[in-house]
C-alpha cells in the first residue's frame, strides 16, 4: 500500500471531496514495487482477454458494429490497423475484456474492475500520450474508487434493488482513471464526478441474458464509453453540480440505503484495492472457480470418469442460480465439472467449446452432478466450495475449498498469470508477436509514452482474425 496519496487529513470530508481531492493527487503518486506487480498482474491478464475477446462471438458483434464509429484516430481498438477517437476505443476494447469470462473481478464490490477501467485507461493514455507508469496509476486510482464508491453504496443492496454493480464499479472506475490520465485538478475532477453521477446506470436483469453481448457491455463497455466521454467533456471545460454525490436528489440519496456510505470514512490509499483484487485461474464464471479448484485438488485420487458414481457441489447460495445448468459452457458449473472429470484437464478452447455440450461421455458424467445452494456458505464469506465425489466402489472424496486460487487469499504467481495469458494470446498473435507485447507489459512502468502506444498498436499488425463457430 502507498501512503503517498491519502485523504485522511481532508479539511472537506465528503465523499465528492474526498474523492476529488484522491483524484488530483494520483497523477504523481509514488507506487510501491509490490503495487505496481500486481497492478502489471491485471493489466497483462485484461490485455490477454482483450484479444483473445477478437475471437469470440462477443467480439465479432462488436466489430460489426465499429465501422460506424470512425473519427479521431487517438486510440488502438484491439485486432483493426485503423486508430478510434479514444471513448469509441475504449468502449470497444471493453466489450473485447468482457467477451466471456476470462477478465478480472473484485469480490467485495461485486464488481468486474478489470474490463472497463483497463481499456479506458489504455484509451486516454494513448490520448493524452502518457507513459506506462502514468497508465498504472490511472489503472490503479480506477480500481480504488470503482471498488470503495460501490461498496459504500452497499452493494448486495444495490443488486437486491435491482441495479448493477458492475455498472456502478465500471463508470466510477472508469472515470477515475480517465480523469488521473487527464492530470485533472479537484475542481476538474469534483465535476468529472458529477457528470459520472448522472450516466450511472445499468440494471442486474443482466443476470437472465443468454449472448452475453449486452452483458459485455453492462460489465464494461458502457461505463468506458460514458466515463471517458464525460472526462473529456469536463476537460474542454464543461460545468456541473457542486456535488452530486450527497444531499436531496443526489446518487446516495437515490441509491444508498438511509444514512449508509459504508466504508468512505476510510483515506483512499492508491492501489489499495488492486491489490485485493481477483484474477481467474479458469476463464469461466466466477462461482465455478472453487469447484474447479476442488477438482483439481483430488485428481490423482479420482478414478475414470466411468467410475465416478455422484458428484456433489456445494457453492453459495446467492450465486448457486449464475451457474445452474446454464446454457452458455463456460458460465454452466454441471458442464464444467463433467467436463473437467472427462478431460483431466480443461483450456480456454474446451470450456468455450459448444460442441462438447452435446459429446455423451460429458452430458453422462453431468447427469451425476447435483449444484447444492448453500446459505452456510454465503453467511462464511468468500468464494467457497465443497465438494463430495463417490466412486462406483462407495469410495468418498471430500474437499473444500476457502480461497480460490487468483484472490487475495491464494493469489496467482506472475508465472501463472503469464502462463494464463499466453493460453489465451497463442491462437490470436504470432509467436515472436506476443513475447514482444507480454515482455513490454511486464515491463510497463519503464516505457515511455512513445513505446506503450508502439506496443500496444502493434499487436494490430501481427493479429490473425480467427473465427470459432462452435464458441460461445
Amino acid at each position: 500500500m502507498n501512503s503517498s496519496v491519502s485523504t485522511a487529513n481532508s479539511k472537506n470530508n465528503s465523499v465528492t471531496s474526498k474523492l476529488s481531492e484522491f483524484i488530483a493527487s494520483a497523477s504523481k503518486a509514488t507506487l510501491d514495487t509490490r503495487t505496481i506487480e500486481k497492478a502489471k498482474h491485471h493489466i497483462v491478464d485484461t490485455v490477454a482477454a482483450m484479444l483473445s475477446g477478437t475471437a469470440l462471438h462477443v467480439g465479432h458483434s462488436a466489430m460489426k458494429a465499429l465501422p460506424s464509429f470512425g473519427g479521431l484516430p487517438e486510440a488502438t481498438v484491439f485486432g483493426q490497423s485503423e486508430r478510434y477517437p479514444a471513448y469509441w476505443a475504449a468502449m470497444f476494447n471493453a466489450m473485447l475484456a468482457h467477451a466471456d469470462e476470462t477478465d478480472d473481478s473484485h469480490e467485495r464490490s461485486k464488481t468486474h474492475p478489470g474490463c472497463g477501467i483497463v481499456p479506458t485507461a489504455l484509451a486516454m493514455a494513448q490520448r493524452e500520450k502518457k507513459s506506462g507508469l502514468d497508465f498504472i496509476r490511472g489503472v490503479c486510482a480506477g480500481y480504488d474508487v470503482g471498488a470503495r464508491l460501490t461498496e459504500a453504496l452497499g452493494a448486495m443492496s444495490l443488486n437486491h434493488a435491482g441495479t448493477s454493480t458492475h455498472a456502478f464499479g465500471a463508470i466510477f472506475g472508469s472515470g477515475a482513471a480517465a480523469g488521473v490520465l487527464g492530470n485533472f485538478d479537484a475542481l476538474q475532477a469534483r465535476r468529472l464526478l458529477s457528470y459520472l453521477a448522472h450516466e450511472s446506470s445499468g440494471l442486474s436483469c443482466w443476470m437472465a441474458e443468454h449472448d452475453h453481448v449486452q452483458k459485455a457491455y453492462v460489465f464494461g463497455a458502457m461505463g468506458a464509453k460514458n466515463a471517458l466521454t464525460a472526462a473529456i467533456l469536463c476537460q474542454s471545460g464543461w460545468t456541473g453540480l457542486d456535488d452530486a454525490m450527497e444531499g436531496p436528489r443526489t446518487l446516495f440519496a437515490a441509491r444508498c440505503e438511509p444514512g449508509t456510505a459504508r466504508g468512505m470514512e476510510l483515506p483512499l490509499v492508491l492501489g489499495e484495492e488492486i491489490l485485493g483484487s481477483n484474477i481467474k485461474k479458469w476463464c469461466v464464471g466466477s462461482p465455478a472457480q472453487a469447484p474447479l479448484d476442488c477438482i483439481e485438488s483430488l485428481l490423482d485420487r479420482l478414478p475414470p470418469h466411468e467410475d465416478i458414481a455422484s458428484v456433489r457441489v456445494e457453492i453459495r447460495s446467492d450465486e448457486a442460480f449464475i451457474v445452474d445448468n446454464r446454457d452458455m459452457p463456460n458460465i454452466c458449473l454441471q458442464h464444467l465439472v463433467a467436463l473437467y472429470l472427462v478431460d483431466r484437464t480443461l483450456s480456454f478452447d474446451s470450456v468455450h467449446d459448444l460442441v462438447r455440450v452435446d459429446d455423451p461421455r460429458v452430458r453422462a458424467v453431468r447427469q451425476r452432478v447435483t449444484l447444492v445452494s448453500s446459505d452456510a456458505l454465503l453467511k462464511a464469506g468468500g468464494r467457497q466450495a465443497i465438494m463430495e465425489i463417490v466412486t462406483s466402489s462407495g469410495e468418498k472424496l471430500r474437499k473444500h475449498v476457502e480461497h480460490v486460487r487468483g484472490t487475495w487469499g491464494d493469489p496467482m504467481p506472475r508465472s501463472e498469470v503469464d502462463a494464463k495469458a499466453r493460453d489465451l494470446l497463442a491462437p490470436i498473435i504470432a509467436g515472436s508477436a506476443m513475447q514482444d507485447l507480454l515482455a513490454g507489459l511486464w515491463n510497463l512502468e519503464h516505457l515511455t509514452a512513445a513505446e506503450l502506444d508502439s506496443l500496444i498498436a502493434g499487436t494490430v499488425h501481427h493479429h490473425s482474425d480467427h473465427s470459432h463457430p462452435s464458441k460461445i
